[in-house]
């Protein structure tokens, strides 16, 4: 076996590995967020009415909010954009596996690995501008312009 194919070998194992790491951060910031959804709620039926306590959870609740923007709408895209990248790396992997062979087999296998790879190339674009449009042109939640006439309401 030659040496590169080791290297190449360690290299898909590693970006295997980054991948699924990458796609466990992400659903366990997703699960941080369902339990912060709920602790917000139980922290609002303690506070009653006190005026206080009920600001400090809308503080928790508006930094939830701001982060369900990126949690639900970019994050599975991204997510779905990493396993794309990683297909398209193992189909180009096998492409170039089957063309190190002669005959038909290897042939109709090496333009098979070659025709998903460029399915999984498109995905990956497809899903990273998704990604990027969503970014871009999707309304965060912001109480900036609120605290603002807010505050100068209270200051005359």
């Amino acid at each position: 076996m030659d040496s590169w194919a080791v290297v190449v070998g360690l290299g898909l194992l590693a970006a295997a590995i980054g991948v699924v790491a990458f796609v466990r951060y992400r659903q366990r910031e997703t699960a941080t967020l369902q339990h912060d959804v709920a602790l917000a709620r139980d922290l609002r039926d303690l506070a009653g009415t006190d005026e206080v306590r009920r600001a400090s959870v809308d503080e928790f609740e508006l930094a939830i909010y701001q982060r369900l923007f990126y949690v639900s709408v970019v994050g599975p895209r991204i997510r779905s954009a990493a396993w794309a990248v990683l297909g398209a790396a193992l189909s180009m992997t096998a492409a170039l596996a089957a063309s190190a062979g002669d005959g038909v087999l290897y042939t109709v296998a090496q333009i098979g690995a070659l025709v998903v790879a460029a399915v999984f190339t498109l995905a990956t674009v497809t899903f990273a501008v998704m990604a990027l449009v969503h970014a871009a042109t999707t309304p965060r939640v912001s109480f900036v312009e609120s605290y603002a006439t807010e505050g100068a309401s209270t200051d005359s």
